[in-house]
């Protein structure tokens, strides 16, 4: 059995039009150092893709091509993302698509330089063999300003012209209704119409600090709790704990979400990250 991770962070993108992130690399590089000095080294197999690696090619090409190869059936198979996502509408009303934008994403191209949730992304899974897939994703899809998403052209045309008294708001797509397969799981870190926060104090995205502390096993640390001594956390209760965490830390305005089949799924705590 093998523990296999590919992990993104962009902070910076080749469109200028993109504005850049401050923590999402480094949110990406602490999970990888984190998951590298906890777990034996002939168990893992880690590929940590930042900024200017971060092409959609070398995204697709690594989940796509090399994890087919590299994972089999018993192994364990986790896909962290940090960065922008972006939603996008067709030409139908009220049709959207959500995009997570690579460093080489192009503004007014989305569609076709950046990677749909629901296409592509469901695509690269369902050529994993692993009996675990477990997709995190630290970004978001309202558009909204303020954390790691934007607004893409047609979208932003398009509610500029809704925009006013009496106009109906254009939501994306519920998480929930991604068509996801058995032992594929999604952890994202907001609800749809909600923004994924970095914080200053924090030095990291508000998700990811707190996925990371409860994967450490600081948080159970912290209150006394036993869980904090075994050596792996339940995804449901991870969710539980992160989500509790965010929400009350933001007072509300950020709820993480979890979908697909859990099946008593589980990873391994990681070791607290060194002062």
């Amino acid at each position: 059995m093998k523990f296999h991770a590919v992990l993104v962070g962009i902070n910076r993108y080749q469109d200028a039009r993109i504005s850049a992130l401050q923590y999402a690399a480094s949110d990406a590089e602490r999970f990888y150092g984190q998951l590298a000095s906890s777990l034996a080294a002939e168990d893992l197999s880690l590929q940590l893709l930042i900024d200017e690696q971060a092409t959609r090619k070398a995204i697709v090409t690594v989940i796509g091509e090399h994890l087919p190869r590299q994972a089999s059936r018993d192994d364990v198979v986790l896909l962290y993302f940090a960065g922008h996502g972006s939603p996008e509408t067709g030409n139908l009303p009220g049709s959207f698509s959500r995009y997570l934008i690579a460093h080489d994403t192009e503004y007014d191209a989305i569609f076709a330089t950046g990677l749909d949730l629901e296409y592509d992304l469901i695509r690269l899974l369902q050529r994993l063999p692993a009996r675990l897939v477990v997709v995190i994703l630290d970004t978001c899809f309202s558009g909204r300003a303020g954390g790691r998403t934007f607004e893409g052209p047609i979208l932003r045309s398009q509610r500029a012209r809704l925009r006013g008294p009496g106009s109906p708001a254009l939501v994306p797509p519920r998480l929930s209704d991604l068509p996801l397969g058995e032992g594929r799981i999604i952890l994202a870190a907001c609800d749809d119409d909600e923004v994924a926060r970095e914080d200053e104090r924090l030095h990291q995205g508000v998700f990811s600090y707190f996925l990371l502390q409860v994967l450490s096993g600081a948080e159970t640390a912290a209150t006394g709790a036993g869980e904090s001594r075994e050596r792996t956390i339940s995804l449901s209760t991870l969710y539980e704990r992160v989500a509790l965490a965010v929400v009350t830390f933001t007072g509300g305005r950020q709820h993480p979400v979890l979908n697909g089949r859990l099946s008593l799924a589980r990873l391994p705590l990681l070791r607290l990250p060194e002062r």
